[in-house]
């Protein structure tokens, strides 16, 4: 892979979203992201790279074959957006909730901020309470 330098801010958004939910790839965060990453989520803010990996780990855990679709990237300043969805089935424990065998579709939006050939900061918005109600149901 190319190191991060030589990359576009579209490209280091597409190579960590495509590297953390095609391949699994939890180094994407080591090589992408500053070590002082923070996420904003709808549960909240996380801060650095350990936080990071967690947070990620909850969704493999929970969902082990999510796939992740990008339906449209924007790319301005030091910001990329990209609009995407997904789908997966509910095999493990997700935000302590017991696996349901459910199969589960949603959609999202990420905006990264990218500096320095890092991803700085990153916004996560999805509707976590569709996720949760076809898993419930």
């Amino acid at each position: 892979m190319l190191q991060s330098q030589t990359l576009s801010k579209k490209q280091i958004a597409e190579s960590y979203a495509h590297r953390i939910w095609d391949l699994k790839d939890l180094s994407a965060i080591d090589d992408l992201m500053h070590k002082d990453i923070i996420l904003h989520s709808l549960l909240g803010d996380f801060k650095g790279k350990e936080s990071m990996r967690n947070v990620i780990q909850a969704w493999y855990e929970g969902f082990p074959d999510l796939k992740v679709e990008n339906l449209s990237i924007l790319s301005e300043n030091d910001q990329v957006v990209i609009h995407w969805k997904a789908s997966g089935r509910h095999q493990g424990e997700f935000k302590g909730i017991p696996a349901s065998g459910k199969k589960v579709s949603y959609a999202g939006v990420t905006i990264y901020r990218i500096q320095e050939d890092k991803i700085s900061e990153y916004w996560a918005y999805l509707d976590l309470a569709h996720i949760f109600q076809q898993i419930k149901s």
